[in-house]
């Protein structure tokens, strides 16, 4: 594996055909090193897997958080002008689509909180994630998110 060409804190530009592409960091989510890539001329982002199929992976191995999700997806809906949304995974969608993915992922964390707060275990968390978000047993939801919210 090479390191990369080209590396940021918290923007970086390049145009594209005479188009900028605009990688900005907004904080964690999926992982430490999240980035939306915003076309200005387009009007459109594409978030990787700070969205990403109906329920989110939070990959606390590689620095994810569940709480900060929110947050990062609340800063680029505030600061970035667009309509069109290109997931990491599912079809393209809009604004709307992506406040609702990010209402959702609050969702999870405040059931999960919840259930962590009446004193519930790691399998009885996981159980309620199976039954309400189509968690699979041994999924990489259940061997990466659920540990990391757990110590959340």
């Amino acid at each position: 594996m090479k390191p990369a060409r080209v590396v940021f804190t918290d923007e970086a530009s390049v145009y594209l055909g005479g188009k900028e592409a605009r990688a900005i960091y907004f904080g964690r989510g999926h992982t430490n090193g999240d980035a939306i890539i915003y076309f200005p001329a387009l009007r459109t982002i594409h978030t990787g897997d700070l969205m990403a199929g109906r329920t989110p992976l939070i990959d606390y191995p590689g620095g994810g958080s569940v709480v900060e999700w929110t947050k990062t997806l609340d800063a680029a809906l505030l600061k970035l002008d667009f309509d069109t949304v290109i997931p990491g995974h599912g079809a393209v969608t809009d604004k709307a689509g992506l406040k609702t993915y990010r209402d959702n992922v609050d969702k999870l964390r405040t059931r999960v909180s919840s259930l962590i707060h009446e004193g519930k275990s790691q399998d009885d968390v996981g159980n309620v994630l199976t039954a309400e978000y189509g968690w699979q047993p041994n999924s990489l939801n259940m061997q990466w998110s659920l540990p990391g919210m757990m110590r959340n």
